[in-house]
């Protein structure tokens, strides 16, 4: 087991430059994460109309950050760093408490082709205005037969043709991060929305957000997969199973009986079903699934509105696998949402930045009508806030 003395203390994403990816062909885009006093934003807010590009950025955020879970891969399960000339490096401001000392390093995920970890040049100046003492890499580079070499480590520095890379420091600062993270792999979360551990952690919501009948009737109380720590999660449509769907998680909580369960209950009523006469009763024996009351009739999970669906997954499932650093990626934040409640859950995203200091919240929309809402340029307190419309032309 790990010593309790190693830390990440910060983990923020600054930059993310792709090219030849998705519609991004032409020359390099870049997502700038930083706000004007080039403090990383804990609020994004990623806009486009459809077709543009914004679900290509958040599943390769995703995938990037997929790369500490993998251990001699043949691929990276993203097409296009798989195939053809994509590439990709998506920058980090890391903090770590270690052996008695504090380290600050920018960290670069890197993958694909033509050696990624030059799209966004790093020296000591630029380094030195993040509060840097040194940029280290970690990724996978692709070579013409298709091969993947790993890239962070002494050897294939050397190999890759590295040794001149500025800035560049392989003092183990990753291979000390890559062992923390590998160390607490399935730890079980002990807390909801406030789990002590301090490993970085990606929660990627699809825009699919939903919630179907469960057609699985052998029910029982039995741990969720994927319950424990990973680096990366991801959400999509609800499986019509038992042990994945969100009935089993709420009854593997009151069974465990730790303060989550009413905690998770709590949640869902106030940011789900506020001003609603409807509410999260909980959960009952027989059948064993949650239950909804709609005045004075109850019904399941999968009754619900699209919009309400969307949202006691995207609460339920952020709240169980909330670490002290997460990103939270969600897809289409107003997806089948009315403008009230465009405006009501942007709210409670800008109160989940504010409470939860080492939480990112990236998030995309085709709602123009958030941007005055979300209000980029101006100041509240706990916030750091961003963005970025995706114009036509970038292909």
């Amino acid at each position: 087991m790990i010593d309790d003395n190693f830390l990440v203390l910060d983990f923020r994403p600054l930059f993310l430059t792709v090219e030849g990816i998705g519609p991004f062909q032409s020359e390099p885009f870049q997502l700038d994460f930083t706000d004007a006093d080039d403090e990383p934003c804990n609020f994004y807010l990623l806009l486009s109309k459809n077709g543009m590009g914004k679900t290509t950025l958040l599943d390769l955020m995703a995938a990037l950050m997929g790369l500490f879970e993998l251990r001699d891969p043949d691929s990276l399960g993203f097409e296009d760093l798989d195939s053809g000339a994509g590439r990709a490096q998506w920058d980090f401001l890391v903090r770590m408490h270690s052996e008695g000392r504090e380290q600050t390093r920018v960290l670069s995920l890197v993958a694909g082709r033509d050696e990624p970890w030059t799209l966004n040049p790093w020296g000591e100046t630029r380094l030195g205005q993040f509060g840097a003492g040194a940029r280290c890499l970690f990724g996978y580079v692709r070579h013409t037969s298709g091969r993947l070499s790993l890239v962070g480590d002494r050897t294939t520095r050397l190999q890759l043709g590295m040794a001149d890379v500025d800035g560049l420091n392989d003092d183990g600062f990753v291979a000390d991060l890559l062992a923390a993270m590998r160390a607490h792999m399935d730890q079980a979360p002990i807390a909801f929305e406030g789990d002590p551990l301090t490993m970085p952690s990606l929660l990627h919501f699809s825009a699919y957000r939903d919630i179907p009948k469960i057609e699985d009737w052998n029910r029982g109380v039995m741990q969720p997969p994927n319950w424990g720590y990973r680096p990366l999660h991801r959400f999509g449509t609800e499986s019509r199973g038992w042990q994945d769907s969100l009935d089993n998680l709420l009854v593997w909580l009151k069974w465990l009986d730790d303060g989550r369960y009413e905690r998770a209950i709590e949640v869902i009523n106030a940011r789900v079903f506020a001003e609603s006469p409807k509410f999260l009763r909980g959960v009952r024996k027989q059948p064993p699934e949650a239950v909804v009351v709609n005045g004075e009739h109850p019904h399941r999970l999968d009754r619900l509105s699209s919009g309400e669906k969307s949202l006691v997954q995207l609460y339920l499932r952020a709240g169980i696998h909330m670490t002290r650093n997460t990103l939270l990626l969600v897809d289409e934040l107003d997806i089948h949402l009315h403008s009230i409640w465009q405006h009501r859950t942007l709210a409670f995203f800008k109160q989940l930045a504010v409470d939860h200091p080492g939480l990112t919240i990236i998030a995309s929309t085709h709602a123009r009508e958030l941007i005055p809402a979300f209000g980029h340029d101006i100041p509240e307190k706990g916030l750091r806030k961003g963005g970025h419309i995706i114009e036509t032309g970038v292909v």
